[in-house]
C-alpha cells in the first residue's frame, strides 16, 4: 500500500524451532549500529523495525520506503546483504539474500497493511534530508545576523 511517494512494507516469518532466543539476542545487540548501516546504505528507507512475537516463534519486519518495490528489494541484496542474512537465516525456508528466488520468498511472506498513513506522504527521504540541511543553514544565517 502506498501514500504519496512512500510505500509500506510488512513481512512476517516463522522462526526455526529453538532459534527464537538466539534471534532475540541478535536483534538486541548493536541495534543502533545495524540501523545506522541500513539507513546510510538504503537511501529510500524512512524507517524499519523488527518484532519477535508469538513467544518468539514469528518475526515481523516492517518498513516504509520511497519508490519501486523491485529496486528496494534489490538494494537490500546489493547494499546490506549481511544484515539480512544474519537475521533471516533463523527463519524457515530462507534461501539467502543472493538467491535468485529471494523475491519469491519475500512475496510469499509479504502482507499488505490493512491501514497505512504518513504525516507527509509526498516527502521522500532525499527531500526530507535536503529540507533539514536548508533549515540548518537558514537557522545559522539567522543566528549569525542576531550577533
Amino acid at each position: 500500500m502506498s501514500r504519496g511517494s512512500t510505500n509500506e512494507f510488512t513481512l512476517i516469518f516463522r522462526i526455526k524451532p529453538g532459534q527464537g532466543a538466539q534471534l532475540r539476542e541478535i536483534l538486541s545487540q548493536s541495534d543502533l549500529e545495524r540501523e545506522a548501516q541500513i539507513q546510510a546504505r538504503i537511501g529510500t528507507l524512512h524507517d524499519a523495525r523488527w518484532v519477535l512475537f508469538d513467544d518468539d516463534t514469528r518475526l515481523l519486519f516492517a518498513s516504509n520506503f520511497d519508490g519501486d518495490w523491485d529496486v528496494y528489494i534489490d538494494d537490500f541484496a546489493a547494499l546490506i546483504p549481511d544484515v539480512f542474512d544474519g537475521i533471516l537465516q533463523h527463519t524457515e525456508d530462507y534461501p539467502g539474500i543472493r538467491d535468485p528466488k529471494i523475491k519469491d520468498f519475500v512475496m510469499a511472506h509479504q502482507h499488505t497493511a490493512s491501514g497505512y498513513s504518513r504525516a507527509i506522504p509526498d516527502a521522500t527521504v532525499k527531500e526530507l534530508k535536503k529540507s533539514l540541511r536548508v533549515n540548518r543553514a537558514f537557522q545559522e544565517l539567522l543566528d549569525a545576523g542576531a550577533t
